[in-house]
């Protein structure tokens, strides 16, 4: 028998998460992640009381709402093609020290000048603008930091450290603003922007660096856009995955952005049970996260995104149908735990299959898809919800979470992505299957085969 103080080994949680951990390039990017997720947790507290203070209307809050979903539609393709021709690195180093200085400058303007809408919105439009930037230079640089082997054990670390960090920022949020007032809250995002940026600069200049297939003063900004496209184009399991999603990230904000209605109209009127299942749901999305690795999901990856919209379905009918706190709080931490297996599962599994190279214009690609429907399901939900109750909000996001899950399935493309490692000794598989030869793709599949 082993012993209970035994070291754990390299195939056990324990094991691979060390093992993770131990590349320095990693440690600098988890520190770059916690920080800024959570300097920007407590200036989404700060800024939605302080609006919601001085205005007293909640529309003046959606406002702030869209200046995070604006900027990733409108920059993001191009956001995609920046990530995949320039030093990454050094895009969010920039990223970092822009943002840091928009929320240091805001809120010196709003302590000086006294409160203004529009320049809280343009700022952050500003802010969300570089974020949208930083987003896919980081996706595409994980995979140059640790293996193939440890992409789904390293996503899971950086989701959950990112949702942890949201939690504790949330909370730290309120209690900031009860101390010292909202604007000491832009303050300290500001600096943790700062100390993202110096974590960024520990990793190695070379990890930065892009290996393009061309010159990139030869092509266009539209012209390597339209390299993004044509590669999905020709991959059709992500393509399906892409256009797939859609249905569930217009039906998403339906159940996540009323939570406070729901909180309200069905536990009460009490912020604290507000809180409680905002956390419940964070801290479910970083079990998800985690749980990737230990399940080896990629290996499953379509049919595991699959399942985990049904889950997602059962999970809100618990909303529905409980009517206790403990009932509630299971429901919003399944619900969590479902999108983190989701999007941990979909980012591993793109930065094994995917070329390097294009990487950032394939998940740039996919996060405007997913930014385009959101609009829309905060109008439904916000329609639903006020004609007919935010119950029945839920169980039309229930029954579309259903719909998804099963389209899902029936989509060949999709049951057959997945992303198996070669056994040592031979040569990768084919990964996707392409009418068109990229450099990189060291891993297309037959039809019908697995990816």
């Amino acid at each position: 028998m082993s012993s209970l103080f035994s070291q754990p080994t390299a195939d056990e949680p324990g094991g691979r998460y060390a093992s993770v951990a131990s590349s320095r390039g990693f440690r600098s990017l988890l520190g770059s992640t916690a920080t800024s997720a959570l300097g920007s947790s407590i200036t989404s507290v700060a800024l939605s009381w302080l609006i919601y203070h001085y205005t007293g209307n909640p529309l003046d809050i959606a406002y702030l709402g869209l200046t995070g979903v604006a900027p990733g539609i409108a920059l993001g393709l191009f956001a995609g093609v920046l990530a995949d021709r320039y030093d990454r690195r050094r895009l969010m180093v920039a990223s970092d020290t822009v943002r840091a200085a928009a929320m240091a400058i805001l809120a010196v303007v709003l302590w000086l000048g006294g409160f203004s809408l529009p320049i809280i919105l343009a700022a952050m439009t500003l802010v969300y603008s570089f974020s949208s930037l930083f987003f896919p230079a980081s996706q595409a640089l994980l995979p140059k930091i640790v293996s193939q082997a440890q992409l789904e054990d390293a996503n899971g670390i950086l989701s959950a450290s990112s949702q942890l960090g949201f939690s504790l920022g949330s909370g730290l949020g309120g209690l900031i603003i009860a101390a010292v007032g909202a604007l000491a809250g832009l303050g300290i995002n500001a600096a943790t922007y700062a100390v993202s940026a110096m974590f960024l600069f520990q990793i190695a200049p070379e990890l930065g660096r892009v290996r393009s297939r061309t010159p990139a003063a030869n092509r266009s900004m539209f012209a390597e856009m339209g390299e993004g496209f044509a590669y999905m184009r020709s991959h059709l399991p992500i393509l399906e995955v892409t256009l797939g999603f859609l249905p569930g990230s217009m039906l998403f904000p339906l159940i996540t952005n009323y939570f406070v209605v729901y909180a309200s109209v069905v536990l009460g009127p009490n912020p604290t049970i507000y809180g409680y299942l905002v956390a419940s749901f964070t801290v479910g999305m970083a079990g998800g996260s985690l749980l990737v690795g230990r399940l080896q999901a990629r290996r499953f990856a379509g049919q595991a995104m699959a399942y985990a919209l049904l889950v997602m379905s059962g999970a809100t009918m618990v909303l529905v149908l409980g009517r206790g706190l403990g009932t509630a709080l299971t429901g919003a931490l399944v619900v969590g735990l479902a999108v983190g297996l989701i999007g941990t599962t979909y980012y591993s599994t793109m930065q094994a299959i995917v070329p390097n190279e294009v990487l950032a214009r394939v998940l740039s690609i996919d996060m405007v898809g997913s930014l385009v429907a959101v609009p829309a399901g905060l109008l439904l939900g916000g329609v639903l919800a006020g004609s007919r109750g935010v119950l029945f909000s839920y169980e039309v996001a229930a029954a579309g979470f259903l719909a998804n899950g099963l389209l899902f399935l029936a989509l060949p493309g999709v049951r057959s992505l997945r992303y198996v490692a070669p056994r040592a000794g031979t040569h990768p598989s084919p990964r996707l299957e392409s009418s068109k030869s990229w450099p990189g793709d060291t891993q297309p599949v037959q039809r019908g085969r697995h990816l």
